[in-house]
């Protein structure tokens, strides 16, 4: 929620994990020497470094969860929390949390009924009965429009007493079989119910907004002490929540970020987790996440990588507060977290605050290990998505992470292939034969914590095809198969890695992700500091039994995005076209949370596609006009 394109930063920064591991050897061995660690009678371990450069400090906290440590039916929790930790305290966010208890125990009570409730009607008659209410909303008098406004539980109570005043019902409801009623049951009656109690939610929500929330404390608070770059993300492997301050506001964060581990409240939860349904409907519609998701649910058929982080809509609609409060508990507990602090700060300072704030909170037993493991792929698999927008390609190999010694030379053939406008993929099949629209992207992924996968993503340029651009990556990859690596290239990757990690060192976000991306994926932060000898040991007869291994057919999986066009004077084309999808929802998730809710509950209002299409194309004309992107 507060952040600025979540998915694109977590992306960029678990893509970028080997670069980070792999680092030149003075740079490590000082690093290693500056970086205090202790840990708290709960659990809770502590990576300090200072830096007396400028009075500021980065911190942040990571928790060992993420979208892998789900499980069917809960999907997308991990990713729900998050949203819910901005949300306040028994302490943050409210007037008088003891008022509010009221207000939050019968808007779980109507949640618990709202789910039931559709259970019963079956997603069949579920969606049936909302394009009808949608039909409903459509042919709203000007009157009742403007009576209901964006109010849904005025538009509910609208609607509810229009449908009851109908004669007769239309034909496309009444000739469905079992549709309105079936062993006596009234369905139309069940789902006018399910509006009108979810129509009580929205009003009770409101009234206790208005009497007792503070909204956004969290936020302001942050900022009007001096903060910045305030944060958070969830990724496959974990969830991590940082922030830019001044050192002498180092207490705040401490007192913050205690009372949020400690006491958070998930205050307004049935509305906000529609702010979270409401995200993974955009994403429904982003080309690009549609092949992501089908292809890592095609690419893996045990690992919990194959579903996303975003979780399914179906399971989203049935979590309620209690349950998200349980995996709070167990996943949210000090000995479950590791928190990174990097500049102006005094190790013996930390550590005392550190006890003073954290050590009170109780520890929890620890979750089960995730034992699942990916068994191995017995031939090649396709999938073929049909999507309004530009082909695209990936492919992926099914290959092992850190402690296998073959995980580095991965490291080593993702540059030879990819690492700048020398390395093969770029100059063959971007520069010379010019059959791709952008340089073929190669990265490991989904995950870093259990075996993933390498992977190839290309678009290809007018009027190349799919076909040409994959068989020119196959003839590559047989190259590193045949063609030894050269001395020089090997120089190359090393030199890039060096100038890599001078930059990333140089400040404290840098120093601070490195130590903690070392912690999350291989459980040690100093197993990060013994890769750049391994990665240095790698010899272009590495690479070629590597790639002879894992870079086979019988282990890849190949996805294919093809474009459909939409049918003359279909809704929507029009502004498909003019509007990035993508970087619109990165916008939208970047807005403060008030401004956020607004976009999303007036999204949530339209009456037609046609009048969602054209609120996009309006949004998207403040995307361009505040510079986010390029004309």
């Amino acid at each position: 929620m507060l952040r600025k394109g979540r998915s694109l930063f977590l992306s960029a920064l678990v893509i970028s994990f080997t670069i980070l591991l792999v680092q030149p050897a003075g740079q490590c061995q000082t690093l290693e020497e500056k970086v205090n660690e202790f840990e708290l009678d709960n659990g809770m371990k502590f990576l300090v470094v200072e830096r007396h450069e400028a009075p500021v400090a980065f911190c942040a906290i990571v928790f060992n969860v993420g979208s892998a440590n789900e499980w069917p039916n809960v999907t997308g929790i991990s990713h729900l929390l998050e949203h819910m930790m901005f949300k306040g305290t028994k302490m943050l966010g409210t007037s008088d949390y003891k008022k509010e208890i009221p207000y939050i125990e019968k808007t779980d009570e109507l949640g618990e009924m709202t789910i039931e409730l559709r259970k019963e009607l079956g997603e069949w008659r579920f969606e049936a009965f909302k394009e009808f209410r949608e039909t409903i909303i459509a042919g709203f008098t000007e009157e009742e429009t403007e009576k209901a406004g964006t109010n849904k539980y005025t538009q509910n109570l609208i609607l509810v007493e229009k449908i009851r005043a109908m004669e007769s019902l239309p034909e496309e409801l009444t000739s469905r079989k079992y549709l309105l009623e079936k062993d006596g049951v009234d369905y139309l009656e069940k789902y006018l119910e399910y509006e009108q109690t979810w129509g009580e939610i929205v009003r009770l929500t409101d009234e206790q907004r208005t009497r007792f929330v503070v909204n956004n404390e969290l936020w302001e608070t942050y900022m009007n002490n001096g903060s910045r770059m305030l944060n958070a993300g969830t990724s496959y492997d974990f969830t991590v929540y940082f922030v830019y301050l001044p050192t002498n506001r180092l207490e705040l964060w401490m007192t913050m970020e205690s009372d949020r581990m400690d006491s958070a409240i998930f205050r307004e939860f049935w509305i906000e987790r529609d702010v979270v349904m409401e995200e993974r409907r955009l994403a429904d519609n982003d080309p690009d996440d549609v092949l992501d998701e089908a292809f890592n649910s095609v690419a893996f058929t045990a690992c919990p990588y194959k579903w996303p982080v975003l979780g399914w809509m179906s399971d989203l609609q049935t979590i309620d507060r209690k349950e998200l409060a349980e995996y709070h508990k167990t996943f949210y507990a000090p000995n479950n977290a590791t928190a990174v602090i990097v500049g102006d700060v005094d190790v013996k300072t930390v550590r005392k605050m550190a006890k003073k704030y954290f050590e009170s909170i109780s520890d929890q037993e620890p979750p089960p290990p995730l034992e699942t493991r990916e068994p191995k792929q017995q031939g090649e698999r396709r999938l073929v998505i049909e999507h309004d927008a530009n082909p695209k390609l990936m492919v992926g190999y099914h290959k092992p992470i850190h402690p296998d010694p073959e995980s580095v030379v991965f490291d080593v053939m993702t540059s030879v292939l990819a690492g700048g406008r020398t390395s093969r993929l770029y100059k063959s099949i971007f520069e010379d034969k010019k059959l791709t629209a952008e340089p073929v992207r190669v990265y490991t992924g989904p995950g870093e914590r259990y075996d993933n996968l390498l992977m190839f993503t290309a678009e290809p340029r007018h009027p190349h095809t799919l076909e040409e651009v994959e068989a020119a990556i196959y003839e590559e990859i047989e190259k590193l198969k045949t063609e030894p690596v050269t001395d020089r290239e090997l120089q190359r990757i090393l030199n890039q890695l060096d100038s890599q990690m001078v930059q990333q060192l140089g400040s404290n976000l840098g120093i601070a992700f490195t130590v903690l991306m070392g912690e999350i994926f291989r459980g040690d932060w100093h197993a990060m500091f013994r890769q750049y000898d391994m990665t240095k040991e790698v010899t272009a007869e590495d690479v070629m039994k590597v790639a002879e291994k894992y870079l086979i057919e019988s282990n890849r999986t190949v996805g294919w995005r093809v474009k459909i066009e939409k049918e003359e004077g279909e809704e929507g084309g029009e502004a498909g076209d003019e509007v990035d999808q993508q970087a619109l929802r990165a916008w939208v998730m970047s807005l403060p949370p008030d401004e956020q809710a607004e976009v999303i509950q007036k999204f949530q209002s339209m009456r037609s596609e046609a009048e969602a299409m054209e609120y996009m194309k309006e949004l998207w004309e403040r995307v361009k006009a505040s510079g986010a992107v390029k004309e």
